[in-house]
Parts: C-alpha cells; structure tokens; sequence
C-alpha cells in the first residue's frame, strides 16, 4: 500500500501559482527578483533573435560538419556558435512562490518533446493530481522559438505557469522545421530563435548554473539533422532554505553505442565529481540498449527484435542497467557513487514508433507485418532519476499523458528524494 503523498499514492497539491518575468545571462546568475505583484513576461531580445536567425541561414549552405569547420566562414561562425550555445536563459516569479513545509522534494522529469503539444504539457503540471505537487520540474526537448512548438518560449511559458524560478540552456541550433511530425506541427510557420535545450524549474530560489558539454555524434546532428551543437548537462544550485542541493539535467544521446552514452556520462561525472552538496540527477538516457550507427548494427538490433521472447525483450527494456546488453551508463553512475534503483520503477516511459527509425522504415518495406509486430513489444525505460546524498527516497511513473496526440511521446517521472 502506497504512503499518502508518495508518487505512487497520486495525491494532490498546492493550487496553481502566478507567473514569472525571463532574463537572459552568461556567467553568474542574478539573484531571484521579488515583491511584484503582477505578472510580465519579458520579450525576447531582439537582438539574440536576429543573431539565432542569422547563424540558422548561414549554417543551410554547409552539407557536413567537416565542410563548415574547413570552411574560410568558420573563423567568425565558430565564436558565435559558442556564445550562442553558452547563454544560459533564466526566469524568476512575480512573486515568491508557495513556501514548502515538506522534509521532502518532489521532483517531475519529462522529455515534453519540444513543447509541440504544449498546452497538454502545461495542463498536465498545473492540474495534474500529482505534478502540480511537484518542487521541481527537470525537463529535455524545450524549444525557444521552433516552428513546431508554434514559437513559443516553451521553458519560460510554463515557469510561469507554475510561478518557479527557472533555467534553461540550449543544445542545439535547428536549421530546418525538425524532424518526423514537426513540419506538420509547424503548421507553415518559419522558426524564430529555432534552439532546443534543456530546463529545470525550481519552487525554490535557483544559484550558480553551468553548462557541461558532452562528447556528441556532431556529424549525425549536423550532417543528417541538420542541427547544430551537442548534447549538454545543465547543472544549476537549488537554494532550498532548509538544505540546499544541487540539480542536474542531462539528455543523452541516441544514434550511437552503449559506449558513447557511457562516456557522456563519465563527462558529466567528471564535472560533479567536488560536489558535496546533493544531487538530484535527472534525464532521458535514451538507455533502448542497442549500438547503432554501424553497417552491422541493424541486422544485430533486428535479430533481437525479431527472435527475442517478450519477456525476455522487456526485460532487456526496462532493466537496462543489468546484464550483458547492459547500459555502461550505469556504471559510471555507481562508480560517482549515485544510486538510482529507489527512484525508479521500472515501467516504460516511451513507445517505439519505427516510422522515426531509419534503420526500421527500410526493413518496414520487407516485412511490414512483422515489424509492425515487432513495435508493439518496443516499450522502453529511456528516463531515470538518480541521486547522490540522499537517506531515503522512491519514485513512480505517470501514466496516460504519452502517445500520438498526446501530451509527449515520453511519459513523465516523480520521485521524493528525502
């Protein structure tokens, strides 16, 4: 039997919060802004827009990431990219939020797939029996200014309507409308800024935010997305006034081996490795625990989804951290001493559609029937929480808001970190 206010006990909250004014900043963060009464959302500098826009058309003409970086052009583009992908967008309230009394944190990640289905996004935080609880909220695939997204500053739409504090810092650059469903989401519209990223929002005060980069496919985002940048960890301190902790979210990469996810993380541990204070660590891993990428890879992957036993494969899924196909992700996370087993149920967060795998629509023209078998059993554990300097803790997984239409193609997580 569940405990009342666990995530598995779904119980309620606060009611809804007020909004939040957005500010732009590299290096320090600038201390919360209080005592206003009303809300006003800050435009966007017009500024950043017009050098998102123009690096955006100048990036169209350069088919490879090895043409770009030889290129007479690179000299000027190269600083700009990197001043670009360094500005860390930060959000405060118009007023301070409701104050917790709780000897808990509750924590919310989502891959909210860019924000597409944003009004779905922002119902579900704000009335959602469980999620409107939450004290932060660790988010993956936050767009500012995608077409698909309809244009919205997606991180800083919801820290207001939730009134948290927040912070956001972008992976990448688009230079088209996306990817899969994302031109039709588009609706005819052009991006604006056209940058996707990361956010956590905070009920309490948020500090110092760092980015850390992590050794990324450069030439499958650049070359074959069409998108410049790399995948980053935001690391940002939570002034809870009882016990100040530090947040960390993190989305891995997916194209590659169980090796480079292992190294991203071994990046990102390297970066945590003199913090004493504790660490809620939360992302998409993307943890399917397949290599991809090489010649041999798909025949491999699809002999596995094809000769597997079902429960063998959700096994395989939803325990990505045990045995020989095993996620060395993991290990990297032991090894820094985090621990994430009470955290985590292990229900899926994503259902595969193979109609967004370009190993999987070839095979679809061969054997539609068995692929589209083969599909149905694709239910995987991509998003974890993991935490370090914590006595106690569990989570949970919400259901009904993941799906076609649906809020995002990811479900979202909960965890109490005590």
């Amino acid at each position: 039997m569940p405990r009342e206010g666990t995530p598995s006990a779904q119980r309620g909250g606060e009611a809804k919060r007020p909004g939040s004014d957005a500010t732009e900043s590299r290096g320090s963060p600038r201390s919360a802004q209080r005592g206003l009464l009303c809300c006003r959302l800050v435009d966007r500098d017009p500024r950043f827009l017009a050098e998102c826009r123009a690096l955006g058309e100048a990036l169209k003409s350069f088919p490879t990431i090895g043409a770009l970086r030889g290129s007479p052009q690179w000299k000027d583009l190269g600083p700009r990219l990197e001043r670009l992908l360094s500005t860390v967008r930060r959000f405060e309230p118009a007023q301070p939020p409701l104050t917790s009394t709780r000897d808990r944190v509750l924590a919310v990640q989502w891959n909210i797939e860019h924000g597409n289905w944003y009004e779905q996004v922002e119902r579900a935080l704000t009335t959602h029996p469980l999620l409107q609880s939450a004290d932060i909220v660790m988010m993956n695939e936050v767009d500012l200014g995608a077409a698909r997204a309809a244009n919205r500053d997606v991180a800083r739409d919801l820290a207001h309507a939730l009134g948290f504090h927040g912070c956001w810092a972008p992976m990448a650059l688009e230079t088209t409308l996306g990817r899969d469903d994302d031109e039709r989401m588009a609706a005819g519209r052009a991006n604006e800024e056209g940058l996707v990223g990361v956010a956590i929002l905070s009920r309490w005060p948020l500090g110092e935010a760092r980015i850390v980069e992590l050794p990324s496919p450069e030439n499958v985002q650049f070359d074959l997305e069409r998108m410049y940048g790399r995948h980053v960890g935001l690391v940002v301190e939570v002034r809870r006034p009882s016990a100040p902790f530090v947040a960390v979210s993190v989305h891995l990469e997916v194209h590659r081996t169980r090796a480079d996810r292992a190294r991203q993380m071994q990046t990102l541990m390297a970066a945590l490795r003199q913090e004493t204070r504790p660490i809620i660590l939360a992302g998409d891993f993307n943890s399917h625990t397949f290599n991809r990428g090489r010649w041999w890879d798909i025949f491999a992957n699809a002999g596995v989804m094809l000769t597997w036993t079902n429960r063998a494969v959700l096994s395989r899924f939803l325990y990505p951290d045990r045995g020989p196909a095993r996620e060395p992700l993991f290990d990297a996370l032991r090894e820094a001493d985090f621990e994430w087993n009470r955290f985590n149920d292990r229900r899926p967060t994503l259902r595969v559609r193979f109609d967004r795998l370009d190993e999987a629509r070839a095979l679809v023209t061969v054997a539609g029937g068995l692929i589209r078998w083969a599909e149905r059993r694709s239910r995987l554990r991509l998003d974890w929480f993991a935490g370090r300097g914590w006595r106690d803790g569990n989570g949970g997984s919400v259901a009904g808001l993941d799906g076609p239409g649906k809020a995002s193609d990811h479900a979202p997580i909960v965890a109490e970190f005590r």
